[in-house]
């Protein structure tokens, strides 16, 4: 009888060793998950660049060609292009690409962003997630900062002081901004009652734009504040448009380029001057205080050009025989891009070059003597003066 009673003892406890060694076993496995969960920014893209590495962008290597152009772009892939001083930075969904003007890669930056976007101002480039919540800024050389915010980023920009706004969503408020130093310290933070839809940086604080309704209409609302505290250093009236841009002025005023029209306030907000479109926005520019305007009439398959070189004076305005698809600002000439040539006009109006192409493309930068040409599945470089 003990004998049987020694057995089923022992029998239980080797079911209580193997109950445990199972819950132990599931308790490593619910953590190994929690810790892959929590750490997965960090191991996601190491797993990602497991194998081959695939090039979004690559490089031409026709030594009869000058220079590495026409750099190739994967058929499908989009992505964004801007200068940062004499670098050609690209933006695709996994990586940034850092180019010289002359088409060497420098650098390839893998990023773990989901809808990236870029915005770039003097040296530094600026790269955020839509809808997600990090942000990071890099230079040529190097990644400066990375931050991870607690809601889910709206939009952001950089000026040219290094400083960076961000503008996320808010559990008690329509949004929220939230200012960086050129060091990723946190300098300013704002709740607003209103949907913020952009924001433009000055030394020592920002204006912004509000979007708002009246009488059935969409409105934009400014409001100039400094970071030295909560002073509201002036506030505009609601102006019946969308804004797509608002541009701070040297004076201390703002200039606002909105879907149907655009208008200049003075640094106390006061209205100076505003012009309403006669066709729907097709692109626009704004440097050192000049604005280049696309509009286009569909119906007469003709676009206008609308040229801004003071501050709330009249435009000049330039009839274009065909739908033009982008423009650019270099020094005192703006650039369209049409279906054959890049046309350039003065800000008085008047045309002063026009280069044929070969190609068709859908935008075009201008850094020092060339033109780049941005397409569908290449990015290529022709010189200015047609050599």
């Amino acid at each position: 009888m003990a004998e049987n009673m020694d057995i089923v003892r022992l029998r239980q406890l080797r079911l209580r060793r193997k109950r445990l060694l199972k819950l132990l076993l599931g308790l490593l496995a619910v953590t190994a998950c929690i810790i892959v969960y929590v750490k997965r920014d960090v191991w996601f893209p190491k797993l990602e660049g497991i194998g081959t590495k695939y090039q979004n962008i690559t490089q031409n290597k026709n030594a009869d060609t000058e220079g590495n152009y026409p750099l190739s772009v994967s058929g499908g892939v989009d992505y964004y292009t801007s200068f940062v001083g004499n670098h050609m930075f690209i933006l695709c969904d996994m990586y940034l690409y850092i180019y010289s003007a002359d088409g060497d890669q420098k650098d390839s930056r893998q990023h773990a962003y989901s809808n990236a976007v870029m915005q770039t101002s003097g040296s530094r480039c600026l790269l955020y997630s839509c809808n997600g919540t990090k942000f990071r800024v890099d230079t040529a050389n190097k990644m400066l900062f990375e931050n991870t915010l607690e809601q889910p980023i709206l939009f952001a920009r950089i000026g040219k002081n290094g400083y960076t706004a961000v503008v996320t969503e808010s559990e008690t408020y329509a949004s929220r901004l939230c200012i960086f130093d050129a060091n990723g310290k946190s300098v300013y933070n704002r709740d607003c009652v209103d949907r913020l839809v952009d924001v433009t940086l000055y030394d020592g604080g920002c204006v912004f734009a509000t979007l708002g309704a009246e009488n059935g209409e969409i409105t934009t609302t400014l409001q100039s504040v400094t970071f030295n505290g909560d002073h509201v250093v002036w506030a505009s009236s609601p102006m019946p448009t969308l804004c797509m841009n608002i541009y701070a002025l040297s004076d201390g005023g703002a200039m606002v380029i909105g879907d149907s029209s655009c208008a200049y306030y003075s640094s106390t907000g006061a209205l100076l001057y505003s012009y309403d479109y006669t066709g729907e926005l097709l692109d626009y520019t704004y440097s050192d205080e000049k604005a280049a305007i696309l509009v286009k009439n569909e119906e007469q398959r003709q676009s206008q050009l609308l040229l801004f070189s003071k501050i709330a004076a009249q435009p000049a305005q330039v009839s274009i025989p065909y739908i033009a698809k982008s423009v650019e600002i270099d020094d005192e000439t703006a650039y369209i891009l049409g279906i054959h040539s890049i046309d350039g006009y003065a800000f008085n109006g008047n045309q002063t070059s026009q280069l044929e192409m070969t190609d068709s493309y859908e935008r075009i930068m201008k850094n020092g003597k060339y033109f780049y040409l941005l397409g569908y599945d290449k990015i290529n470089r022709i010189n200015a003066n047609g050599s």
